[in-house]
């Protein structure tokens, strides 16, 4: 029987759903395809199979433009009341056909956010995905991944708002990075929690002029200070809270701040950076 046969006969009874569930095959991916006819399909072995069709009224006209990859439904916060029908089903799919069922928002890396009920989305997601660097809407994400970052790491310095973010292919830029530092000591950064970039393995970065920053700060007593790990002071490492966690596996050692440099502004908020030739880590304790 094909996916769409085995969904009906899953809904005819909870004896026939046990059975279904038990027997069925597991597909590889359960999304929604709002190209024509708004439908729930199922990916299985590189092919598409339609399970059923969603009312017209509940497919979102601001979601048109997006595929739903990796059994994640595109939902931001506040649309999961309106789109509740939308939410149980792809649940009850993603349950029968053996697919870990997520809430999480989910753009789809392949497009282009150029479209005006795009912008207007993006505002409201709680997390992002993208591939390269997406419309002006993004600098607002909460929670957000660039897989290749490139040239584009001061837009990302001077122009995010967010709290978590996560830069991978970065072109790193010592100027930038002590930019980024002296706007966190001015309170210009108040959203921000992380700030992770990883660097491009084809292209250098001299950390020194980082560490020289940091250094002359060390110790100050009048102004904001950089000083080592005290053990009295704060954890040795960081609790990661951010949904990111999720989608990205990070290097063991990352949240170890032991030897991270500690940033204490004068109003008492601490701040660890971590840098190397290979990244740049700006982590901000509660």
């Amino acid at each position: 029987m094909d996916p769409s046969a085995n969904f009906m006969l899953s809904k005819t009874s909870k004896k026939m759903k046990s059975l279904v569930k038990n027997y069925i095959y597991k597909v590889d991916q359960v999304w929604v395809n709002f190209d024509s006819n708004w439908s729930f399909v199922v990916e299985i072995g590189r092919k598409i199979y339609k399970v059923f069709d969603l009312r017209a009224e509940l497919a979102p006209k601001e979601m048109k433009w997006y595929r739903f990859l990796v059994n994640k439904v595109l939902l931001h916060s506040s649309a999961v009341q309106e789109y509740h029908e939308i939410l149980t089903n792809h649940n009850y799919i993603c349950e029968i056909f053996k697919c870990e069922s997520n809430k999480i928002s989910v753009i789809d890396e392949n497009q282009e956010f150029v479209d005006e009920y795009s912008a207007r989305f993006l505002t409201r997601v709680d997390f992002c995905n993208l591939k390269m660097v997406g419309c002006p809407p993004t600098m607002t994400t909460p929670n957000l991944i660039i897989d290749d970052v490139n040239v584009f790491f001061m837009d990302f310095i001077y122009n995010y708002e967010g709290q978590n973010i996560v830069l991978k292919k970065t072109w790193l830029s010592e100027g930038y990075v002590r930019t980024l530092i002296l706007d966190w000591i001015a309170k210009e950064k108040e959203n921000l929690v992380t700030f992770i970039a990883f660097q491009d393995d084809r292209k250098g970065f001299n950390e020194s002029s980082v560490v020289n920053l940091l250094n002359s700060k060390r110790n100050a007593i009048t102004e904001s200070r950089v000083e080592d790990w005290d053990p009295e002071k704060r954890d040795r490492y960081f609790k990661y809270a951010s949904i990111i966690a999720n989608h990205h596996v990070f290097p063991a050692d990352t949240f170890d701040c032991k030897h991270g440099y500690d940033i204490v502004r004068e109003d008492g908020k601490r701040a660890t950076i971590k840098v190397s030739p290979n990244y740049f880590m700006f982590f901000v304790w509660p």
